[in-house]
């Protein structure tokens, strides 16, 4: 009887002492805040200089205007671009983060556009 008793006591005493409380305090931490906003335009500015795009057209108005709807609703999961770089208009796929990914793409594409290919921007 005895032991019952003590162990139900030790079983009871256990339970408190290694029970968890699902409570959790955040505070908000206005620097952390701030680095993480500085992190992200960092990391966008860096993104904007490194990345690789797929040019599927350039040429006359009508036609980059065209393609670029086709290529809208060909490929949307991708951003289509639509850029005027004098003299002539130009229709890009994507914005991706490396060579070998763009190079994937490159060939899903090329079976429709022949001409297509990897065309890394330079921004300033």
């Amino acid at each position: 009887m005895n032991k019952n008793i003590l162990s139900i006591f030790w079983m009871f005493f256990y339970c408190l002492t290694y029970s968890q409380i699902d409570q959790f305090n955040l505070t908000n931490n206005t620097k952390f805040d701030s680095l993480l906003t500085i992190k992200k335009q960092v990391d966008k500015k860096l993104f904007d200089k490194n990345y690789y795009s797929i040019q599927v057209f350039s040429g006359s108005y009508n036609l980059a205007d065209s393609i670029s709807k086709f290529v809208t609703e060909k490929y949307p999961v991708d951003s289509a671009f639509f850029y005027f770089e004098t003299p002539n208009y130009k229709v890009r796929v994507g914005k991706f983060k490396s060579r070998i990914i763009a190079e994937k793409k490159l060939r899903e594409i090329k079976q429709i556009f022949k001409s297509a290919f990897i065309f890394k921007p330079k921004v300033n």
